[in-house]
């Protein structure tokens, strides 16, 4: 459905609007989230912050207190043991080691001053003497942790270890001798970093966290399933417990990221959002607001602007039906009446210029003739006119001679003056029935209607004598021009092979010295062959069409039926005897049958004389390889063939026709050609004379070799004769 232009205006209208609103909704949304996105990141790096100031703390008070009862004797005695009692009552130098209950009990009262979760305290070898998490001493030999063994080195050590599932803030301190400093064990005091670690961290920040490890939670301040996702560059929208939060993690501060200990701020999704839901419903409302006002503004503004259009359009078909609109009553200054001004003045000089443009439609610009569109047009009706009465109808094709090599010598300038002149001359020497135009480059035609053959040969032979005598280009020129002369019907009852014959007529006109007339002569016997039926079945290249021409072609010299196929024959069997590829040998048997295509243009006279032939007839006959190549060129899928039809007269030693070419310069295929050729036209039967024996024959190939034929060739044509007679007789 077409659309009109107001309502087009209000759709463009409402959907920029629109889109500004979608773009602009589309843009908060990103800024949204990209405040969002900073926000739980502010939350990550304030938890880290409070994280790092709490551990530290917690850390140092840990150390001071493990510090204070490390120097305690107390302890020392729980290192050192006891001195065992001797049978007298007294004590020996052994000391008795301290079971692991009993020290386990004092790491318990200790614990309770401490404000610890957990305490532990090994030996100088780092086995565990009391550990208040442990109901029974550790397997000797276990791995030392970091804590113990920094400390048995004689350094406190401070940090976040994780001890099954629990996760726990440890400090670590050496317990030494007063005065020669030897370290006797190490004391361990840990709390533990848990759900009630997570709670009073989200009392004091107001979001809820969780304390994991490798995704799954070790302590959180809500509950929680048993893991959790961890995104660590961007806050990701994720559900738990069927409640949505904006997640992001971080690890724990002093701890190795590899590691995967860290901690998930938990935003709630609805919380987030709520603050800028609002925003975003304000922002609809303007846009539906913006969007109302925009159409009416817009309804407006098309109404103004197509009310006058709709006026110029009227006036545009009035003017498409043929007529002319009237003026436009114009009463506005802004653009819309500027183009009504304008659309007036542009009526008026099209109407102006109409019924010169009309006359120079059909015109050549440069001699004042009609063009070959025109002449196309009018040789149609001419035709079908000249058919329905029974009228005669003759064409003439003017051609100049050498016009390229004039244009050369004398310039482009004094080459239009020529053609101007021809044209001024067939303006006053043709009847004023006659219809000129300039069909080609340096190509005249005329349609002569009501005149015969004869009649137009007379007006053609006029024509040329006055070129000759008068010359072209204010009588300084060497022109002369060649005509062709053909009668409607006589040769073609089609249009185009009217054209055709006449182009024929030319060529030969061209090829037998030009400055001269020639006429196609009548093609009145059943035998004969419309030139245009001739180019139109080339036209299907199929080779049972090619053989039907060829043979109406040979049927006009009725001494020469069936030549075009015995060539094609011959050529093919030697070019097989040479070893040509397969589609060499396709090309040489089109291209045989074909050979003799030109004859079509050879006046039947000539062609049928029983007697040998005049010098003047002959040059007459050795025109028909050109005109082979004339009727040819117009199919192009025949176009590899041209040099065969053109070149089969060609003579090795220079002295055939058409171009008297001479050696290697010979197409192969025409060469092939001109033996076959020579060979069928000996063995064939004249009215002159009997057609000469097969012996005889293949003599007179061999003594031509190296002066009418390829040297190569004359001697394989023989021995393939030869050598397909001797198959004949062993058959």
């Amino acid at each position: 459905m077409r659309l009109s232009l107001r309502t087009r205006i209000l759709l463009l209208i409402a959907g920029t609007v629109t889109g500004l609103a979608v773009l602009a909704l589309c843009t908060l949304m990103v800024l949204t989230r990209r405040e969002i996105d900073r926000a739980v990141q502010n939350d990550v790096r304030t938890t880290g912050g409070v994280l790092t100031r709490l551990f530290n703390e917690r850390s140092r008070s840990l150390r001071d207190q493990s510090l204070l009862l490390a120097r305690q004797p107390a302890l020392m005695m729980r290192l050192l043991g006891r001195p065992e009692e001797t049978a007298g009552g007294g004590t020996s130098d052994a000391a008795q080691k301290p079971d692991f209950a009993t020290v386990t009990d004092s790491l318990q009262e200790w614990l309770k001053q401490m404000h610890a979760d957990s305490l532990r305290l090994t030996d100088e070898e780092g086995h565990t003497l009391g550990d208040t998490e442990a109901k029974v001493a550790p397997v000797s030999g276990q791995s030392l942790d970091a804590g113990v063994k920094t400390a048995l080195e004689g350094e406190s050590w401070a940090g976040i270890a994780l001890q099954g599932d629990r996760l726990k803030l440890s400090v670590t301190v050496p317990v030494q001798e007063p005065v020669s400093k030897y370290v006797r064990g190490t004391f361990t005091a840990s709390s533990l970093i848990d759900a009630q670690a997570a709670k009073e961290l989200k009392n004091a920040l107001g979001s809820d966290l969780a304390f994991v490890h490798q995704g799954r939670v070790i302590g959180a301040s809500l509950p929680l399933p048993d893991t959790v996702p961890t995104p660590q560059e961007k806050p990701q929208v994720t559900t738990l417990n069927g409640t949505d939060y904006f997640a992001l993690y971080a690890p724990l501060p002093d701890t190795d990221p590899k590691a995967g200990v860290g901690f998930v701020t938990l935003r709630p999704y609805n919380t987030v959002m709520s603050r800028y839901g609002r925003l975003r419903n304000v922002f609809m409302g303007v846009s539906v607001v913006t969007l109302t006002v925009a159409l009416a503004l817009g309804a407006a503004l098309a109404r103004s602007l197509t009310r006058p259009l709709d006026g110029l359009v009227r006036a545009a078909q009035v003017m498409q039906g043929g007529g002319w609109p009237d003026k436009f009553a114009t009463r506005r200054s802004d653009e819309i009446g500027l183009l009504q001004t304008v659309f007036d003045e542009m009526t008026e000089a099209m109407q102006a210029s109409r019924e010169h443009l009309l006359g120079l439609i059909d015109s050549d610009p440069l001699t004042g003739l009609h063009n070959h569109r025109f002449f196309q047009e009018r040789l149609t009706q001419e035709t079908s006119r000249s058919l329905a009465s029974g009228e005669a109808l003759s064409l003439l094709l003017i051609d100049l001679d050498h016009f390229h090599q004039f244009n050369l010598e004398r310039g482009h300038a004094a080459g239009d003056e020529a053609l101007q002149q021809l044209a001024i001359l067939l303006k006053n020497i043709l009847p004023e029935v006659a219809i000129r135009a300039r069909y080609g480059g340096e190509e005249f035609a005329t349609l002569l209607p009501l005149h015969t053959l004869e009649q137009a040969a007379a007006l053609g032979e006029r024509i040329r004598a006055l070129v000759e005598k008068n010359g072209l280009s204010g009588g300084q020129s060497s022109l002369t021009v060649s005509v062709g002369c053909v009668q409607f019907e006589t040769v073609s009852t089609n249009a185009e092979g009217l054209i055709l014959a006449g182009e024929l007529a030319v060529s030969r006109a061209k090829q037998l010295g030009r400055n001269r007339i020639c006429c196609f002569d009548n093609v009145q016997n059943a035998n004969g062959a419309d030139p245009f039926q001739l180019y139109q079945a080339l036209q299907s290249g199929s080779l049972i069409t090619i053989q039907a021409l060829a043979a109406a072609v040979d049927a006009k010299d009725p001494y020469t039926q069936g030549h075009s196929q015995r060539v094609a024959e011959y050529a093919t069997e030697l070019a097989r005897y040479l070893g040509l590829p397969q589609t060499e040998l396709d090309l040489v048997f089109i291209t045989g049958t074909l050979h003799d295509v030109g004859k079509i243009g050879i006046p039947d006279a000539i062609l049928k004389k029983p007697g040998r032939l005049e010098d003047e007839e002959r040059e007459i006959m050795e025109t028909h390889p050109v005109l082979g190549e004339v009727i040819v060129r117009k199919v192009p899928q025949l176009v590899a063939t041209l040099p065969g039809v053109r070149h089969h007269h060609e003579r090795w030693d220079g002295k055939g026709y058409p171009d008297r070419l001479a050696g290697e310069s010979i197409p192969s295929m025409a060469r092939i050609l001109a033996v076959a050729d020579t060979y069928d036209a000996m063995t064939s039967d004249r009215p002159y004379r009997k057609g000469l024996a097969v012996e005889i024959a293949l003599g007179e190939i061999l003594k031509g070799a190296g002066t009418q034929f390829d040297p190569e060739l004359s001697p394989a044509f023989v021995a393939m004769m030869e050598a397909r007679a001797a198959l004949s007789k062993a058959a």
